[in-house]
């Protein structure tokens, strides 16, 4: 599935990206990190569970940021791309020494949004699946 994300989504090159979360998560803006990701974007979360879709990234997140977890992003990012005609897998090292990878496309704006995270949140607890009401799409 693919759709058009808003306009001024994502970032204009895949190294962008992480400076532009790193922005975002200071302030708060949880619909400026969503829109980070593609409509069909996944985030891996603890426990082995994901968030599939903007609407469980959107509660993924919401959480990590009630919990104060997304201060952890502060500091000096290096990110580095790998590009492959449309696809990107960028790789960010930061001031605390975490690694994180994602994968990323290139929208028909010419816009880069991630398609999969798989370390951002897999480490913060408050986003793990409690009972029924996991933030994960099925």
């Amino acid at each position: 599935m693919t759709t058009t994300p808003q306009p001024g989504a994502g970032g204009p090159t895949p190294e962008a990206l992480e400076a532009r979360f790193v922005e975002l998560a200071a302030a708060g803006d949880l619909d400026g990190i969503v829109a980070l990701y593609a409509a069909d974007a996944v985030v891996s979360l603890p426990l082995g569970r994901e968030a599939a879709g903007p609407e469980a990234i959107r509660r993924a997140f919401a959480a990590a940021l009630a919990a104060g977890a997304l201060g952890r992003f502060d500091g000096a990012v290096e990110s580095r791309a790998v590009v492959t005609g449309d696809l990107a897998m960028t790789t960010s090292s930061c001031a605390d020494g975490a690694v994180r990878t994602q994968v990323a496309r290139r929208t028909a704006e010419g816009r880069w949004v991630w398609v999969r995270d798989g370390s951002r949140l897999r480490d913060v607890p408050a986003c793990a699946p409690v009972g029924s009401h996991s933030l994960a799409v099925a």
